[in-house]
């Protein structure tokens, strides 16, 4: 059907995006259009001439579409229109552009045709059970118990999803991962309740731990002159310790050797006579009260040599002290520890008077609530108390037996898993707001990277969470564990501060780099996202801004002056500085991961402003296409080429032309900067040429124009890409076609409250996605697309 040809082009139409930011999202209820009447007539007008009449520009091709119903029927298609309409990106900057009446009827039919979305009933999408994530788990043991053990560190990586380590549907459940989760419910438990005296630790000495003794071939030590040798050890608790020599000596003149053990300068010290021959070693102990101390040393010396080689007895001519084995043990009077600060306050939570049974089961509901971010019910209390009883049963005392209950708390797929109690989990039509307690733990996850506290849980608990949200919004993020969670986790995946661990400069190419410099390129990154929370400030900064966090290193790298020390400090940028250093694309961590060992990459740079900070990334290359490397380019015919020239290979392939001609001049407005965000004004001897023009038309010169461009007339691009970018990382998904209203609700209201980030941050929380949720079919592929259930 010939006058389906076009319908591709609504892919192009950047322009549109102006109507779709600023649109009325309360729409007129009697605004309908035809597609043959009102949407046709503006396709054809700007379509035919690349997607039609034996045109297939981007291998688009309409005329496979048979029937209208078959075009409508093809939802995944208008979703990249609508998506591309939102980045305007086509047409290209020179070629003409609908009207604004046409930009209107287009996108209205687009929504209410296509995606059918109803503003009076907005769906809300679900949210796949949740795992806690490594940095979560954490974070909770951390609130839970109140001591920073980190047992997740030694869990598997986290798989991300959507850019996130958060994300539900890719948080799987590996029996490995779950033998962890066991393991860690030990630890942190055997931490926290301790029920029985520690056991003794026993530290073995090697004897080429001793510097100064002799070493046989059989592996024993030997000193055959008087004097001392050395070695360090440690203990982590105080008590008394039993020191064990295993040694035998020879002897001269009817004499046995000496030995003297000496704990520290001035510690505790004993003399030996060490009365057995070599064949036939002892043990020759002593004990010794230590407090605990990073590092001791313990000396062994040799007091009294004699050698007289004339004594008519051979075996009397050379007193000498051997050594086999060095071993400490203890504390041997070790008792059990008082209760910590965590055990004492889940005991306090039992009425004294109760007997033990209701005791018990007052510990266990209670520790279960917090743990598992809402109150636990009685029958789910009751099979925990079981745990209780069979350890009592088998005759553990009291503590350890609620110990064994509690830890079955930790390993609770309501533990370790983020559930949300449905009324009508089932139905897909139903809509609901999510509950208090669930509200409580989106909000904590999302701010603070861990559990609710008591505040959160206590207005859940009398139903007034909602009531107070906002002060509550303040409350939060006026604590450091918002900036500290938010900088760490959302910016650190979204901003790809986290791959600068995994950079590689040549040394050779970039003599300036290492690890000191490394460590304050992601401090800088850190502190200003963080700074972006803590003094809410515009996130426009994020695009320019007239200052930066710096220390001396990252100052002196720079070519910064007056910036003296290690601590890192807001610094104002100003002239030249000014033009090169301002918003995080000219931050030397972005600039040395969006860049090649050896060189830097203007289709890497380019891409990454398309994908994270304006969020129009190009389509990958076709398949089968042969890009040659830029490392192989430059070698023969290209050699001593600027980047610049060695580009043109692949824009002259006109299959790669399209999706170059989008990320290459970003890329090339960044040149300054070399392969670590160093600046220069040369290449292979060539001046840089820093210029270009964006796919929308604008032409700059330099970084400071092309960032300037991103803050006049890219911001709403931006702006709308972060709140994108933020709602998936605060509901755990991806976001969705009728999640469309949502985020531009978002980016709107962050616009007219002056782009501050707590009120976007607000406007997320707020938002319909993270306050409510419908029910779901158990086969649901992924969130957004139900799958008919099997009758």
């Amino acid at each position: 059907m010939r006058r389906l040809l076009p319908i591709f082009l609504v892919l192009g139409f950047g322009a549109l995006g102006y109507w779709v930011w600023n649109r009325d999202w309360d729409w007129d209820g009697e605004e309908q259009y035809s597609f043959e009447e009102d949407i046709e007539p503006v396709l054809a007008a700007y379509c035919y001439d690349c997607h039609g009449d034996g045109m297939d520009k981007g291998n688009i091709d309409l005329t496979d579409y048979e029937t209208l119903a078959d075009l409508l029927e093809n939802r995944r298609l208008w979703e990249g229109v609508y998506d591309n309409l939102e980045g305007f990106l086509m047409p290209p900057g020179d070629e003409s552009q609908p009207t604004d009446e046409e930009r209107h009827r287009l996108v209205a039919w687009i929504e209410r045709e296509i995606f059918q979305l109803d503003p009076d009933n907005p769906d809300p999408g679900r949210v796949t059970l949740r795992r806690l994530n490594r940095e979560e788990y954490n974070n909770t043991i951390r609130d839970l118990v109140g001591v920073d053990l980190r047992p997740a560190d030694d869990f598997p990586e986290d798989d991300t999803g959507y850019g996130f380590d958060n994300v539900g549907d890719v948080l799987s459940l590996s029996p490995a991962l779950l033998e962890r989760y066991l393991e860690a419910s030990r630890r942190v438990l055997d931490a926290v309740i301790v029920t029985e005296a520690p056991e003794p630790v026993r530290i073995d000495l090697e004897v080429d731990r001793f510097r100064g003794l002799e070493r046989a071939e059989n592996g024993s030590g030997h000193l055959s002159s008087n004097g001392t040798v050395g070695a360090e050890f440690e203990v982590e608790r105080a008590g008394e310790y039993e020191i064990s020599i295993q040694a035998a000596g020879s002897q001269a003149k009817q004499e046995w050797p000496l030995m003297r053990v000496k704990i520290g300068k001035d510690g505790p010290q004993k003399e030996f006579r060490i009365d057995t021959p070599y064949e036939r070693p002892q043990y020759f102990r002593q004990r010794v009260s230590l407090g605990p101390r990073d590092k001791r040393l313990m000396e062994m010396s040799f007091l009294n040599d004699h050698y007289d080689p004339k004594a008519k007895d051979p075996r009397q001519r050379d007193r000498n002290l051997k050594i086999l084995r060095v071993r400490i043990e203890g504390p041997l009077d070790a008792t059990v520890p008082p209760p910590t600060d965590a055990h004492r306050r889940w005991f306090a939570m039992a009425d004294p008077e109760a007997p033990e049974g209701a005791r018990a089961r007052q510990i266990v509901s209670g520790f279960a609530g917090q743990a598992w971010r809402r109150p636990a019910t009685d029958s789910e209390v009751e099979r925990l108390l079981a745990f209780y009883e069979s350890s009592r049963a088998e005759g553990q005392g009291f503590d350890a037996g609620v110990k064994l209950a509690l830890q079955a708390v930790l390993v609770s797929p309501h533990f370790l898993f983020r559930g949300e109690v449905q009324p009508d989990p089932d139905n897909p039509e139903a809509i609901h707001d999510i509950d208090e307690y669930a509200l409580a733990s989106r909000l904590s996850y999302f701010l603070w990277s861990t559990m609710p506290d008591a505040t959160l849980l206590d207005l859940a608990g009398s139903g007034q969470l909602r009531a107070n949200l906002d002060a509550q919004i303040d409350r939060m993020l006026a604590d450091p564990r918002a900036a500290e969670a938010l900088t760490k986790n959302f910016a650190g995946q979204w901003l790809q501060i986290r791959n600068l661990r995994l950079a590689t400069p040549d040394p050779q190419t970039y003599p300036a780099w290492n690890e000191k410099l490394r460590e304050a390129m992601r401090d800088e990154t850190e502190h200003f996202f963080s700074a972006m929370i803590t003094e809410d400030r515009s996130v426009l900064e994020f695009l320019d801004s007239d200052s930066t966090w710096l220390n001396e290193t990252l100052a002196g790298f720079y070519g910064i002056p007056g910036v003296e020390g290690s601590e890192f400090r807001r610094v104002a940028l100003t002239g030249e500085h000014r033009a090169r250093r301002g918003g995080v694309i000219s931050q030397g961590s972005i600039l040395t991961i969006t860049s090649n060992p050896t060189r830097t990459s203007a289709v890497n740079r380019g891409n990454y402003v398309l994908e994270n900070i304006l969020g129009t990334p190009p389509p990958p290359p076709p398949e089968g296409v042969d890009i040659p490397a830029l490392e192989e380019s430059g070698k023969g015919a290209n050699e001593g080429k600027t980047l610049r020239e060695q580009l043109e290979v692949h824009r002259e392939k006109a299959m790669c032309a399209s999706c170059h001609a989008r990320m290459d001049p970003i890329g090339f407005g960044l040149e300054n900067f070399d392969g670590i965000g160093a600046w220069r004004e040369k290449e292979n001897g060539k001046p840089i040429d820093a210029s270009g023009s964006l796919y929308t038309g604008e032409a700059f010169e330099g970084a400071a124009e092309l960032r300037a461009i991103f803050v006049d007339s890219k911001r709403e691009t931006f702006v709308r890409n972060l709140a994108e970018k933020m709602l998936t990382y605060a509901i755990g998904r991806g976001t969705e076609y009728f999640d469309k209203p949502a985020i531009h609700e978002i980016a709107a209201h962050t616009a007219e409250s002056d782009y501050r980030m707590h009120e976007l941050l607000r406007a997320v929380i707020h938002s319909v996605p993270f306050q409510k949720r419908r029910g779901d079919w158990a086969g649901v592929e992924m969130a957004g697309h139900p799958v008919e259930p099997e009758p």
